[in-house]
């Protein structure tokens, strides 16, 4: 039997982090800690499979940035052509873990398992989860039954489909959850449990543009009490393609910042409606008056996309040409299996 290859591509992070005494959790560098580091400190992880690694950068992940995510996608994209490799997983840090893993899966074709993963603790700490965490993204990405699940993450012995995984505490081991589902698979000491068959590839048009220098400009309003709907204007000016507003409620907003996003629309900027709620879908055109609702103004209704993974997949939308009835479709695509913020 042929020995099993993995790549580990690495981001940094506070799995690579290192503080100045072992008992220190918070202010520490992200990204200290080299890959090959990394792998050497995890017992038994050399035995699993034949490890070969790329580190592209070592940053915290509230750096960052779409640039990043487009070197990723390519390498992943590379990655799974290879015959020589069977999976891919991928460290980073836990601050935007979610929004990655989402736009990787919705940019490269499923295939080949690839498994992100982190770590709330930096590497020099006493209890340090890294290690554990990378093991263990490592058994899912090789077991036999990952692959066709699109890009997992890997955390605390659950595996987290990219479509409803969240960052749920700023502190805790146990970090991430699924809103409004469950993890995909669990670990259980060496082996792995899979709670659900690997689900069929969703957006699959999405994954087959080539990968371009940069990604379209998609803002992020959040409605609160007295929002000022004049930065609607300021992001149209500045040439936003696509705004995501976080209503309140079913994405309920009030009559000023309704006309200003209505005006964006009809200036051609994709408008799409979710909510800052925690759990449950944004249902298209429920307004009460036939003038307020999505089909009069041209509203997208984010179903149960939430704001951080709308705007993801708005910027994915339009940088494959769809149109707003199209990109429509791919929201309620996600409904059969709700995404989380």
């Amino acid at each position: 039997m042929n020995r099993q290859s993995l790549l580990i591509i690495a981001t940094g992070g506070t799995i690579a982090g290192a503080a100045a005494i072992a008992t220190q959790t918070l202010g520490y560098r992200a990204g200290a800690v080299p890959v090959e580091q990394l792998v050497a400190a995890v017992p038994g992880l050399m035995e699993l499979a034949a490890i070969r690694t790329v580190q592209p950068f070592a940053i915290g992940s509230q750096h960052i940035t779409s640039e990043h995510w487009l070197t990723l996608a390519g390498l992943v994209r590379e990655a799974r052509t290879d015959a020589g490799l069977d999976a891919i997983v991928i460290t980073h840090g836990t601050d935007t873990m979610e929004e990655t893993a989402f736009f990787l899966d919705l940019v490269t074709p499923r295939g080949k398992p690839v498994v992100m993963t982190g770590a709330m603790r930096p590497a020099t700490a006493v209890g340090a989860d890294g290690p554990a965490n990378l093991l263990g993204a490592c058994r899912f990405a090789l077991d036999a039954q990952a692959g066709g699940r699109g890009v997992l993450v890997g955390f605390n012995d659950c595996a987290f489909s990219a479509a409803t995984v969240r960052k749920v505490h700023t502190l805790r081991l146990d970090a991430f959850a699924a809103r409004d589902a469950a993890p995909v698979g669990i670990l259980a000491s060496e082996s792995v449990c899979w709670q659900e068959p690997a689900a069929p590839a969703r957006a699959p048009e999405l994954a087959r543009f080539a990968l371009p220098a940069r990604l379209p400009s998609v803002a992020l309003i959040q409605q609160h009490v007295d929002a000022d709907e004049a930065v609607v204007d300021w992001h149209v000016a500045k040439g936003a393609a696509g705004i995501v507003i976080a209503g309140s409620g079913n994405g309920m907003l009030p009559d000023p910042m309704r006309a200003a996003l209505a005006r964006a629309s009809r200036s051609g900027c994709i408008v799409v409606r979710a909510t800052r709620v925690s759990g449950g879908p944004v249902v298209r055109n429920a307004e009460a008056e036939p003038e307020e609702r999505d089909d009069a103004l041209g509203f997208i209704a984010s179903g149960f996309v939430p704001p951080l993974k709308a705007r993801v997949l708005l910027q994915c939308c339009l940088l494959a040409g769809l149109d707003a009835a199209a990109i429509q479709t791919q929201f309620l695509r996600f409904g059969q299996e709700p995404v989380s913020a």
